[in-house]
């Protein structure tokens, strides 16, 4: 089956009339759901995760992170929404050393502490303009 991928400029229009129409989309699948209306049968496809990113790096929408209890760690030090690097966040031991209790994302406000969590809905805020 042949399909179209989309340029990031006509997925980014595409994007802004979506989020002009939909102020709060509750959900990845939600906004998968608002583009594939305004594709409209073109016989093109976008992966959530590239929506999400591309509304993130373009200013597009604020993103709500609903989390969820998890029993697998996090590896790494790329953020699992966006994928840019988390900054770590330390605290003094009783004993002089440092421990890193948290790592941060400076880009979509993901964090990730001591309780093992992970991104469980994303929640989608438009952006004016």
């Amino acid at each position: 089956m042949v399909y179209e991928i989309l340029h990031d400029e006509d997925l980014e229009e595409m994007l802004r009339r979506v989020f002009r129409n939909n102020p709060v989309l509750r959900s990845q699948a939600a906004l998968s759901r608002a583009l594939a209306a305004e594709l409209d049968g073109r016989g093109a496809r976008v992966s959530g995760n590239r929506l999400r990113r591309l509304a993130l790096e373009r200013d597009l929408a604020k993103l709500e992170i609903i989390y969820r209890h998890s029993c697998r760690k996090l590896e790494g030090d790329s953020c699992p929404v966006c994928s840019s690097t988390l900054k770590e966040i330390d605290n003094s031991t009783l004993d002089g050393g440092t421990a890193v209790i948290a790592r941060v994302c400076r880009d979509c406000d993901f964090k990730r502490g001591v309780q093992d969590r992970e991104p469980g809905r994303y929640v989608f805020h438009a952006r004016k303009g």
